[in-house]
């Protein structure tokens, strides 16, 4: 055998032998991803790696399956865009690859939020936004009015941990550089940035008449939203569609009036939903026909009273409004939007 071919078996004998250390001395006082684990991963140069990483679990912790869901909402059907964040292997359990920028799957995540924190962010938006609608006013919600939209996600390709592990991890701005550790990233790095942008956002004072919650797992999403609806409730979600001109090709039916919760999907190293209640506002389902012909069942959001929004919120700036008229918005493929079943 030659010195090269010993130096690499070697080397994955080693290797092999620290991941095997890492696995079998988890504990529950150590529950969830090891730190080391995503750290050997995301360093390793010996083959070509992706920043991915699949978590592994102590034996007596199973990954979240569908069962949670129908023992709480019996009778509403699991959507689509939570089944993806359950299926093994259809996306890692973590990545450090979130942070890639989406602008305009970032502009519509924002809808939601008071005003932006970073005038670089904001002119950055601003450069996107002409092509595409990002908000529009009640009144446009029209059969006959024809839109340039893109129906974006989040584009993080994460999945659900189990509640258990997802409560062990530190979620504040207070323990960001435990967490930066957890994960092994930078403190100067683009993740690292990320990671307290979405922290902050879950932080910031609730606006007038909303009630928010990050939710951390799928147990404490499905809590969140059954504990201020009920358990008779629809789960709606937009189906992804490319960028083109639509026309609404008929009258939106509304499904939701003065009480929705919407649960918008962060860009964070595991699944994580930013799930807001806001008072006023009414939910529609729009038929949209495409340019080339592709129909689309989307969902909107109109907020019927904005007079508490931020002067800066970039709905005003793009519809060239002050604060108080109606606005509407279209939501993410990966957005959920919960509405209380009509008898």
């Amino acid at each position: 055998m030659s010195p090269a071919n010993s130096c690499a078996l070697l080397l994955l004998f080693f290797l092999t032998l620290s991941l095997h250390i890492n696995f079998s001395t988890a504990d529950n006082t150590n529950i969830g991803v090891s730190r080391r684990t995503v750290a050997v991963a995301a360093a390793a140069d010996t083959v070509p790696l992706q920043k991915e990483v699949a978590t592994f679990l102590p034996g007596d912790i199973s990954p979240p399956t569908e069962k949670y869901w129908y023992s709480r909402l019996p009778n509403t059907p699991l959507p689509k865009a939570l089944g993806y964040l359950l299926q093994p292997g259809h996306y890692p359990s973590i990545s450090t690859e979130f942070a890639n920028e989406n602008v305009s799957a970032v502009v519509s995540q924002r809808t939601y939020k008071q005003g932006y924190r970073s005038v670089k962010h904001k002119t950055a938006i601003k450069s996107a936004l002409p092509d595409s609608t990002i908000f529009y006013l009640y009144n446009d919600l029209q059969p006959g009015k024809r839109m340039r939209i893109h129906f974006t996600n989040s584009g993080t390709k994460v999945s659900f941990l189990p509640r258990q592990v997802a409560e062990s991890i530190p979620f504040s701005s207070d323990k960001v550089p435990e967490i930066l550790n957890y994960f092994a990233l930078q403190v100067n790095s683009k993740e690292a940035q990320v990671i307290r942008d979405e922290i902050g956002g879950c932080e910031e004072p609730n606006m007038e008449g909303e009630e928010k919650f990050c939710a951390t797992s799928l147990e404490s999403l499905i809590d969140f939203s059954v504990e201020r609806l009920g358990q008779n409730v629809r789960v709606l979600s937009t189906d992804a569609g490319k960028k083109q001109e639509y026309t609404v090709s008929a009258k939106a039916t509304m499904i939701g009036d003065h009480k929705a919760a919407v649960c918008h999907k962060m860009r964070y190293p595991y699944a994580v939903h930013y799930c807001h209640v806001i008072a006023d506002t009414e939910v529609y389902e729009v038929p949209l026909v495409g340019a080339d012909g592709t129909k689309v069942k989307a969902v909107t959001v109109c907020h019927l009273n904005t007079s508490a929004w931020s002067p800066d919120h970039m709905a005003f700036q793009v519809l060239k409004i002050k604060p108080g008229p109606a606005v509407c918005h279209f939501l993410d493929s990966d957005t959920l939007i919960w509405v209380p079943k009509k008898d």
